[in-house]
């Protein structure tokens, strides 16, 4: 399988990489599109060490999972909770300590033909959204995210500060 790695800073096209063999409470996706954010460039400058395949922002086809899903298009939820962690116990996932993160946190990413996700993360797409919009879900639901944690009413004045995809979605939502 062909990925970009990411190791000690440098960024690698490899063709060697083994296709993931999904666990049995997760599907295995061929990746259709993968969109670049600034969180993946981060990680190339090193604000996190992380060692893997790099990529969150994806649309894709289940290739083996629940047969309801086997070859319809899906996009995911990037973080991959533990189950069992007081935190997911108690109905807060975000907050397990416990937790992979798509292409960012112990799991390898969107950049490569291949990747794995938990069934529960993937949500089936419409035949109406193409792929190019499909891979925006991610980010449009950082914006909307951040819009749940930051209250603004109508009166309020707010100064979006970033220019990046992130910055300009919260900007429109």
């Amino acid at each position: 399988m062909k990925g970009l790695w990411l190791e000690n800073q440098q960024l690698q096209l490899r063709t060697d990489l083994p296709v993931p063999s999904p666990p049995s409470d997760e599907a295995l996706v061929r990746v259709l599109r993968a969109g670049i954010c600034n969180t993946d460039l981060e990680l190339i400058r090193g604000y996190y060490p992380y060692k893997g395949i790099l990529g969150h922002e994806f649309v894709g086809v289940v290739e083996d999972g629940p047969e309801n899903l086997v070859n319809r298009r899906v996009v995911g939820e990037i973080n991959a909770a533990c189950g069992e962690c007081r935190f997911c116990r108690s109905g807060q996932p975000t907050h397990c300590q416990n937790r992979t993160v798509l292409g960012i946190v112990n799991r390898n990413g969107a950049f490569a033909d291949y990747l794995t996700l938990p069934v529960k993360n993937l949500h089936p797409l419409p035949d109406n959204i193409s792929n190019d919009a499909a891979t925006f879900t991610e980010p449009l639901a950082a914006a909307l995210e951040i819009q749940e944690q930051v209250r603004v009413r109508p009166d309020h004045q707010v100064l979006v500060v970033g220019d990046g995809k992130l910055g300009q979605l919260v900007a429109q939502t």
